[in-house]
């Protein structure tokens, strides 16, 4: 072998070395795109998550990994704006070449981004509660149970634990989740008995609720049921007060009502408020405790539900990529979580599990006690 062939042969054998470090550097690293709402309106969640998220990638880095390979979590923020949230979510599927998704933070974004994970077949683990973001794209995976089994259970509970039989409504028309929380919670409650004395639409801007306040304070109710974020359900409670709404009057709320963004703006205007939760801070469990513990440790503060919801959507998404087996691709990904079932999570019965894409693994009624959220009895 001549110098220039000899020359030639190394070149070659140095870059298939390069590709082969290449290539197996590539499979030591999964990358996930977690996109929350951390500042905006919708931040008293997205925080949170995106906290417990971190968390829960961190400890199964420090346990190895999945399958071996490292999981490089990419943070970003949306600011409560779908516009922002489309953008980030093409930005996951080409630039960050996200092997799955988790978020965004609510139903409203995750409907805003199914187009885009459609089209670039990206699987897409969100915190969105409507089942309408599955009929979006069939890349949307969704971790929360839909109204239909949260919002059904709470309104049992007030038929068989309360007195309550004539209730108003109050909703945000803006919000495909806020509308299913509504329509869950008012046909089971018309079918058991109760009467709907009124539905009155808001918008997630509003914040002068007196000409609300003024009808309402007119209607013969036991209840207003607020489908609405936890800071305007917190204002329209107070201005309701205000105007002079009596004290038997109770007020129930929706999943995102158990939040201390809630009980902070409402103070004890909120006594006696009754919400669903399908995540609870204290339960005697080893993970929930083990979780609890760490949170504190790493950000020196309480978790709250929506910290345990963040993680155990983390768990999931782990659970997630470690069935897809080694080196993943998005599809194996999606087709993974199709087949998934029983993972151990922080709420409910304690193990998640899911049908057709549409989670099923239990929820708790709570009240609103000397400022606090506590189990219904």
């Amino acid at each position: 072998m001549n110098f220039q062939a000899l020359k030639l042969a190394r070149i070659a054998a140095l870059a298939a070395c390069a590709l082969g470090v290449t290539a197996t550097h590539a499979q030591e690293e999964l990358n996930v795109v977690s996109i929350q709402a951390s500042t905006g309106a919708l931040a008293y969640g997205g925080i949170f998550f995106q906290n417990a998220i971190r968390l829960a990638v961190d400890e199964t880095n420090a346990k190895g990994g999945i399958h071996g390979a490292r999981i490089r979590l990419i943070e970003r923020d949306n600011g409560s704006d779908k516009g922002q949230a489309i953008h980030l979510a093409n930005q996951a599927a080409d630039r960050d070449r996200a092997l799955l998704v988790l978020g965004p933070t609510s139903t409203a974004d995750a409907l805003a981004v199914a187009p885009v994970f459609a089209e670039k077949q990206v699987p897409d683990l969100h915190f969105g509660t409507s089942d309408a973001t599955l009929k979006a794209s069939s890349w949307s995976m969704k971790f929360q149970q839909s109204p239909a089994v949260v919002s059904a259970l709470v309104a049992r509970y007030t038929l068989e634990k309360t007195p309550i039989r004539k209730v108003a409504f109050v909703y945000d028309r803006t919000n495909e989740a806020w509308i299913d929380s509504k329509n869950n919670f008012r046909d089971p409650f018309k079918a058991g008995g109760g009467a709907v004395v009124a539905e009155e639409a808001v918008v997630t801007t509003d914040a002068n609720f007196q000409p609300l306040a003024t009808k309402l304070k007119t209607l013969d109710v036991d209840a207003v049921y607020l489908a609405t974020y936890p800071e305007q359900s917190a204002n329209i409670i107070l201005q309701l007060r205000q105007a002079g709404i009596p004290e038997k009057v109770r007020f129930i709320g929706a999943v995102a009502m158990v939040s201390p963004k809630f009980l902070a703006v409402a103070g004890k205007a909120a006594e006696g408020a009754i919400a669903v939760s399908d995540h609870v801070i204290g339960l005697d469990r080893p993970l929930n405790k083990a979780f609890e513990a760490a949170y504190r440790a790493r950000y020196g503060a309480e978790p709250d539900s929506w910290a345990a919801v963040g993680y155990s959507l983390a768990l999931v998404g782990m659970a997630t990529l470690k069935e897809a087996g080694p080196r993943p691709t998005r599809e194996k990904v999606r087709d993974a979580f199709m087949r998934l079932r029983d993972v151990p999570i922080l709420g409910g019965s304690g193990l998640w599990n899911q049908t057709d894409r549409k989670p099923d693994f239990g929820a708790v009624v709570l009240l609103v006690k000397d400022g606090r959220f506590v189990v219904a009895p």
